[in-house]
């Protein structure tokens, strides 16, 4: 059997041997969508779920707030944006009074370039704000009633008077669902807010696919969007393919889970048993940019893997390799076990996060990276393998064991994986 995988802008390919194996490759069928992306975003724009439209609602004389993802996070923004723009404008709504702010969470800013692949020339006439959680200029909006997360808000999101947020509804691997109240938290709030948000034990431990209504990661964001007083958003469900399936627009809570129910309904892929060789790959650019993003793969591959053995290849372009400080966290422990301690003690920073996520991976099983963002030493110093190309890293592991079930999944980052 030949497998194929993205990997950056093209794929990897390989060979197994099928009759000595049981070879499953998740990947449902590419649909053609019904309607285009603009078609789809005029339709949940017209039928909003819990507010009116948004042109009824905003006036001339609002100062409005836009949130967009950054380049991190792809989907049809500038779709979305233009989409917004031209109702805000139709609603007597003048560019002066409008404001995008990139919710880059604790990312990079987005250079040039890729501001202009989110806003499609938008931002040649509407200012646009690139969210630091670091910068100090943030404001306290309150502190959430369940674990007691302060919420410091970017100081030009805190000054608006009218908040719209847009994003994609895909399934997370520690929020149940992105997409919705992710824009705010972590979106565009501070460092301190993240620390604690984003620490055991509020993060959940294990890899939360549609774990929604009872996650308090979920619960907690949700409250603090709604200090926030998110008055609208759009946002677009992705199918397998990352192609939108769905737009859902109107109220935070309300249009979210709307967009949380067809995301189920999109992406949920039967699983039959559990296997012992799992190969994963996030889908390709830009989603395997670096080893950070990557990682979420892994969280969808740890779901179906054997609990007694498991070897995980992660085939990841991820050039831009992973912060020095997952590294250090990973070179310094003396197992696994040691990261996930240390990660309970000292908890979130940029880098410790990923750290404890492939730490908790390796304690179910090994893990071979295909990918140019680390060499062979440099994976072996954070408790890794490495392999050069995809059949190296199969035929490695099948001459050192013989694993009776093999899963492929190619773009496991939007699938909700169900064991059948």
């Amino acid at each position: 059997m030949q497998i194929r995988v993205p990997y950056g802008t093209g794929y990897q390919e390989a060979y197994i041997d099928e009759s000595k194996v049981d070879v499953e490759i998740i990947d449902p069928p590419l649909a053609v969508p019904a309607e285009s992306i603009e078609a789809i975003i005029e339709d949940a724009l017209d039928n909003p779920v819990g507010t009116p439209r948004l042109e009824d609602m905003a006036g001339p004389d609002d100062k409005i707030t836009i949130i967009v993802n950054d380049h991190t996070r792809p989907g049809p923004n500038a779709e979305m944006c233009s989409a917004i723009v031209r109702r805000l404008n139709a609603a007597g709504v003048p560019d002066e009074h409008l404001l995008f702010v990139v919710a880059t969470g604790c990312h990079k800013g987005p250079t040039d370039e890729q501001l202009h692949e989110i806003l499609g020339g938008l931002e040649k006439r509407i200012r646009v704000h690139n969210h630091d959680c670091l910068d100090g200029e943030h404001v306290l909006m309150g502190t959430t009633s369940t674990n007691g997360v302060p919420v410091y808000l970017d100081k030009y999101v805190a000054e608006s008077d009218f908040i719209v947020t847009t994003g994609v509804i895909t399934p997370h691997h520690i929020a149940g669902f992105s997409g919705g109240r992710k824009s705010i938290v972590p979106g565009v709030v501070s460092f301190d807010t993240l620390r604690k948000h984003h620490s055991l034990p509020v993060m959940p431990y294990e890899p939360a696919f549609n774990n929604f209504e009872d996650n308090i990661f979920h619960k907690i964001a949700l409250e603090a969007a709604k200090l926030v007083k998110v008055r609208f958003i759009l946002n677009v469900v992705q199918d397998h393919h990352k192609q939108p399936a769905y737009a859902v627009a109107g109220d935070l809570e309300a249009a979210h889970l709307r967009g949380v129910e067809l995301c189920r309904q999109a992406n949920t892929v039967d699983v039959h048993g559990r296997a012992q060789l799992i190969i994963a790959s996030p889908g390709g650019f830009p989603r395997d940019m670096d080893l950070w993003q990557s990682q979420k793969a892994l969280s969808v591959a740890e779901v179906i893997s054997d609990p007694e053995d498991v070897t995980f290849i992660l085939c990841a372009e991820g050039k831009k390799g992973m912060p020095q400080l997952f590294i250090d966290w990973m070179s310094n422990a003396a197992s696994p076990e040691a990261v996930i301690e240390r990660f309970r003690t000292e908890g979130f920073a940029i880098g410790s996060v990923k750290a404890f996520l492939y730490a908790r991976a390796l304690t179910k099983g090994r893990i071979i990276l295909v990918t140019e963002g680390f060499d062979a030493d440099q994976a072996d110093q954070v408790m890794m393998d490495w392999a050069p190309d995809l059949q190296t890293a199969i035929d490695t592991v099948m001459q050192e064991k013989s694993p009776e079930k093999i899963k492929v999944i190619p773009r496991a980052v939007n699938i909700i994986p169900r064991i059948v």
